[in-house]
């Protein structure tokens, strides 16, 4: 092993050449406060030291560190043969956010077959929105794997590209996998509403209710006023998320027409819907919305009943 000149560092490289494998992981964390740029250099062997914990605690913390090698520590991480240290890998690697690892990154997308190191490259990569992740992200659109396609789905979100909103919409529409068709929906939010609102609006009525609620909540966040009808009738799903999301949208729409049913879920046993309920009364501001608010004053919810003041001072300031 390397030998240093500064004290504090050679002792935390003894530490790391400790036969004991509990003394080598005290030092992986002692080395997360020495915050000397060299102490990277030693995290970086943690990654590759024989005992799993290290290694996990190593892929714990790397990603505080600014190091070149250290996407390339992180990648070969990815190939671990713990699970837990995967994961760290994975998540290390999104915490990155370091637009110089992207072209390694998108070659080491190219160069593998493993689901597990696809999907994490691919997550490592969304927040970094280099478009050279536009090819490699489409197709793995078509892989076996859900978590990757569901991967695929978020870095193309991510990109806003215009020319992937056929290939999300088709996920979105139909993708075996309901977390992959619940991704794609909710990546659709960047598009003008005329070009994803009917896709949203098609997937309220999907058999899963957390692809329901994205598409409710897309719909709120596009204003895509050509869902009032759609979104009234979401009001009586049997999930009531799915209810909450549409009255949300509903009030971010200001949909007159829509107040009795949103009237209705303000009075209804969850509470957290009656909360929805008379948030969306109270963005709506008209008139006809006047009683459920008032009824809403003696809610058993104190936070129901603090929305209810609030709303009444819009409908106030509205009439």
């Amino acid at each position: 092993m390397k030998q240093y000149d500064d004290p504090q560092l050679q002792a935390l490289a003894d530490g790391l050449a400790s036969k004991d494998p509990g003394i080598r992981r005290v030092t992986v964390l002692e080395l997360v406060d020495c915050g000397e740029p060299e102490a990277a250099e030693l995290l970086i062997l943690a990654l590759k030291d024989e005992d799993a914990s290290v290694r996990q605690e190593a892929a714990k913390v790397i990603d505080e560190f600014d190091a070149v090698d250290i996407a390339d520590a992180l990648l070969s991480a990815l190939g671990d043969d713990d699970e837990v240290v995967r994961n760290a890998a994975a998540h290390a690697l999104a915490d990155l956010k370091d637009p110089a690892a992207a072209k390694p990154l998108i070659a080491a997308l190219e160069g593998s077959e493993d689901p597990f190191v696809v999907a994490g490259i691919l997550r490592a990569l969304k927040p970094l929105r280099d478009p050279a992740t536009q090819a490699p992200a489409l197709k793995r659109l078509e892989d076996a794997s859900a978590n990757v396609r569901r991967e695929a789905v978020g870095a193309l979100g991510w990109l806003k590209q215009p020319e992937n909103l056929p290939a999300l919409i088709d996920r979105a529409q139909h993708d075996e996998d309901a977390e992959v068709r619940r991704a794609a929906t909710g990546a659709l939010v960047y598009a003008e509403p005329a070009q994803a609102g009917p896709t949203l609006v098609g997937m309220l009525h999907d058999e899963h209710w957390q692809v329901r609620v994205e598409a409710a909540v897309g719909i709120g966040k596009l204003k895509y006023q050509d869902a009032l009808q759609p979104l009234v009738e979401a009001t009586h799903d049997s999930f009531w998320q799915v209810r909450e999301k549409a009255v949300d949208a509903l009030g971010t729409l200001g949909a007159v027409g829509a107040i009795p049913a949103v009237g209705v879920c303000s009075r209804d046993p969850v509470s957290n819907l009656r909360k929805a309920a008379i948030g969306a009364l109270g963005a709506i501001g008209h008139g006809d919305g006047r009683p459920f608010v008032e009824a809403a004053m003696n809610d058993p919810d104190p936070d129901v009943r603090k929305l209810a003041r609030w709303a009444m001072s819009k409908l106030d300031a509205a009439a």
